[in-house]
């Protein structure tokens, strides 16, 4: 038969009802509709050991548990099994005598209280073949109604079908449950019987079918593994993207900022270039207007000096002029000879000018009356020599000299 593994969810009653039923189950074959049979797996394991044990004939036990209805539909939940060790089989039938039932229901009482038969099992040696006459009437007689079944099992190969009577027959069914759970009083019922020997039992029969669910308990732990490892990297992928985008937002932020300082130093080297251009506009202007009053001034000393040398020689040139005519009205003749000498005085002053320029002092002491035009006019015979001695000796104010002050001469 096909073996389908599952874990079978709980089914909502009608009129809002619900049944409890077994979590972890694997399916046989293809269930009824009409008819759900769940069979625990301690139950299984016994009676395949029991019927291999009497290979060669028949054996036959009583199938115990707890049968529910929901929407209509039986569910059956096989939970025991009790061994008919004093039953002989022969071919009009099986004999259910009262010593038969007596020795079931000293079991039910002693290790099952809270169960009911819901049908028997038969290990046929040459199973599977069709069922006789007598065991039909058998199952009727004994275990009538939808809500008891047959279980039928070859005891070399292990193979077993459930039957359940319908339209006068025992109809095979096309499939069946075997679920799992702490099956105690089963166990205690195999372990002080001598008919197993309690959980050791199920280890050594344990079939490809109860390997299989472990099997698939097995890959869902693996699954949950994977998907927690599968969560773990989602969550850290995520992390990485948002801290990946953090540091993208951050280098725009500072690329901006970037810009905007380079955009200030920018305007405060063009305000800087700005400024000194001012300043150096100012300087010149002030530079200007220095040597403009430098200039003024000295056209002033200029002008003083000359009305004085004017006035001095105006001073002169009245007694010249009066002597020369009281000497002409005394003599009444001409002096050629005394002109002469006038005449020959422009010489005599460039001899002394050429004279004064070769023997130029290193310095010269103020005295009073002096200006920086006098000074040029006295040690140089000219004009174009104040500049020259206001910046050698640091003079700011052409018209401010002291008396006494020493001067250095160019």
């Amino acid at each position: 038969m096909i073996e389908i593994v599952y874990k079978e969810n709980a089914k909502e009653a009608g009129s809002g009802r619900k049944l409890d039923l077994p979590k972890n189950v694997r399916q046989i074959g293809e269930p009824e509709e009409n008819r759900k049979i769940y069979i625990e797996d301690y139950v299984v394991t016994y009676l395949k050991k029991m019927a291999k044990e009497a290979a060669l004939n028949s054996r036959a036990a009583i199938l115990l548990g707890n049968s529910e209805w929901m929407d209509g539909i039986p569910y059956l939940f096989i939970r025991s099994a009790v061994a008919l060790k004093n039953l002989e089989i022969y071919g009009e039938g099986v004999p259910f005598t009262d010593e038969v039932w007596a020795e079931v229901y000293g079991a039910i009482k002693e290790y099952f209280t809270d169960q009911d038969v819901l049908g028997w099992f038969l290990s046929i040696p040459g199973y599977p073949m069709d069922l006789d006459r007598e065991l039909v009437k058998t199952h009727i007689n004994h275990f009538g109604g939808v809500d008891k079944v047959l279980m039928v099992a070859e005891p070399s190969d292990g193979e077993e079908d459930f039957f359940a009577y319908e339209n006068g027959r025992l109809a095979r069914q096309r499939g069946y449950y075997v679920f799992y759970e702490r099956n105690e009083a089963m166990q205690r019922y195999m372990v002080e019987t001598g008919d197993g020997q309690g959980i050791e039992v199920k280890e050594e029969f344990e079939d490809r079918a109860t390997r299989s669910f472990r099997t698939l308990v097995q890959e869902k732990k693996d699954l949950s593994g994977q998907k927690r490892v599968m969560t773990f990297l989602y969550t850290a992928s995520t992390f990485l993207v948002m801290v990946v985008l953090v540091i993208g937002i951050t280098l725009i932020n500072n690329y901006e900022k970037m810009e905007g300082l380079e955009m200030a130093l920018t305007e405060i080297s063009q305000s800087l270039e700005s400024q000194d251009g001012q300043a150096a506009l100012s300087s010149a202007n002030g530079e200007t207007d220095e040597e403009q009053q430098m200039t003024e001034a000295m056209e002033q000393e200029n002008a003083r000096a000359l009305e004085e040398e004017l006035a001095e020689a105006g001073e002169s040139e009245t007694p010249d002029t009066e002597k020369q005519e009281e000497e002409d009205v005394e003599s009444e003749t001409p002096t050629t000879q005394e002109e002469e000498p006038e005449a020959q005085e422009p010489e005599s002053t460039e001899e002394a000018l050429s004279q004064n320029v070769v023997s130029i002092p290193e310095s010269y002491t103020v005295e009073k009356g002096d200006t920086l035009l006098k000074i040029s006019r006295k040690i140089y015979g000219q004009d174009n020599k104040i500049d020259e001695i206001r910046r050698l000796n640091g003079i700011k104010d052409v018209n401010h000299i002291l008396v006494g002050q020493k001067l250095l001469l160019p």
